[in-house]
């Protein structure tokens, strides 16, 4: 019997040991990718405006702070929860240090869905309320959400102080209220992933809901506009204004410049959303799951389900290439600078080798018939000269 009882216990210890090193290996993996991911974003987004000689936009400005909260998930989050698993069973640290590790890995879970909001509202604001978004400073406002994005997520990441602990009998850090159902446990993991996970996904879908709304509307009223236009064919006698401006409005020029308007205003619109549903959809099984284990603690001990839970980590790993993806164009001028800075110097130099070339033939041109002009008027007056001779002979002879 105690030979059984052995047996098992060491069968189970096995599979916690592979499944602990699975999970060091997937999260250092993950670590690693976004690590690079975002350090390349930082680069295409100062490395592009600095080519195009142009400042951060308010958008980029956001997806910025979105790639410093993905950061510290990855060096804190991710870095520390893997040191912790390299020790496992055992937990080296103090009692404030188990309490303080909690909370950095709790901050930027916090931070980064706050900021994806701050990056919805930005965009309502600019394109549903364009008065107020001109009127205001263009960065004030991305600079206040995202001040405003890292405070709560601070402050909401304080119960973690209260929550874990370094318990004495086990050595662990964990949880004051461990595996077993009670009212605490239910409590903050339901406040942790309504706050975390679906009020942000709540309320950055009711932005881009109105943000598209807006757009299409526009889109609508715009094309029974020109279609109202054309069934007039007349212009308003009265006012040379208002002709001025429709023959602005239907030139070249000015189409193209709207039409690119709103083709970025449309991508930009397009490529937060995406980074909106990512999110949303990454990190459902992680919240979900956590929820069902607070109510039903039987089931915890699921393989597949702590399996499935972690697929909130590769948010922070796909969050730079869907940027990347959707402006491929910054890319390509973030890393051929050289290469075009080389073509168009050499573009430069051969302008000018043409340019002095030019020139000296021109010269010689001009050279030529100057002499040509100066030897056909010494021509000229021999000729004369000659002339004036034979007339002064014939006038003596006769």
């Amino acid at each position: 019997m105690n030979n059984n009882t052995l047996n098992i216990t060491n069968q189970r210890t096995a599979a916690a040991m592979s499944q602990i090193y699975f999970l060091v290996v997937y999260q250092t993996a993950v670590m690693i990718v976004s690590l690079l991911g975002n350090l390349f974003l930082l680069f295409v987004i100062f490395r592009a405006n600095q080519v195009m000689k142009r400042r951060v936009s308010p958008v980029q400005l956001l997806i910025i702070h979105t790639c410093v909260a993905d950061l510290l998930f990855a060096l804190l989050s991710l870095g520390t929860e893997i040191l912790t698993l390299r020790t496992y069973p055992q937990y080296y640290g103090s009692n404030f240090v188990c309490k303080l590790m909690r909370y950095v890995q709790m901050f930027p879970m916090y931070a980064s869905p706050f900021l994806l909001v701050a990056i919805s509202a930005d965009r309502y604001q600019a394109i549903c309320r364009p008065l107020a978004h001109f009127r205001s400073s263009r960065y004030r406002r991305p600079n206040w959400m995202a001040a405003i994005a890292w405070g709560l997520a601070l402050v909401l990441s304080i119960p973690q102080f209260f929550v874990w602990t370094k318990h004495s009998k086990t050595g662990r850090c964990s949880t004051i209220y461990g595996q077993n159902k009670n009212t605490v446990k239910i409590t903050y993991v339901i406040m942790f992933n309504t706050l975390a996970w679906l009020l942000p996904s709540i309320l950055a879908a009711v932005f881009y809901y109105c943000v598209c709304k807006a757009v299409r509307l526009s889109s609508t009223k715009s094309v029974r506009a020109m279609d109202s236009q054309k069934r007039n064919g007349k212009y308003s006698s009265g006012a040379t204004e208002d002709y001025i401006e429709e023959l602005r409005k239907k030139s070249k020029g000015f189409r193209q410049q709207m039409s690119e308007f709103d083709r970025k205003r449309v991508q930009t619109v397009r490529l937060t959303i995406t980074i909106v549903a990512c999110n949303f959809f990454l990190w459902m099984p992680f919240c979900l799951i956590n929820v069902i284990q607070a109510l039903w603690p039987e089931i915890s001990h699921i393989m597949f389900i702590n399996y499935v839970a972690i697929l909130g980590n590769l948010n922070s790993c796909l969050n730079p290439w869907i940027y990347i993806l959707f402006n491929r164009s910054h890319v390509r001028k973030a890393l051929c600078r050289s290469r075009r800075s080389f073509t168009e110097v050499t573009k430069k130099r051969s302008f000018e080798n043409f340019e002095c070339s030019s020139t000296a033939t021109m010269n010689n041109n001009y050279n030529n018939c100057h002499a040509y002009t100066a030897f056909s008027n010494r021509s000229q007056l021999k000729f004369d000269s000659y002339a004036t001779d034979s007339t002064s002979l014939k006038t003596n002879s006769n």
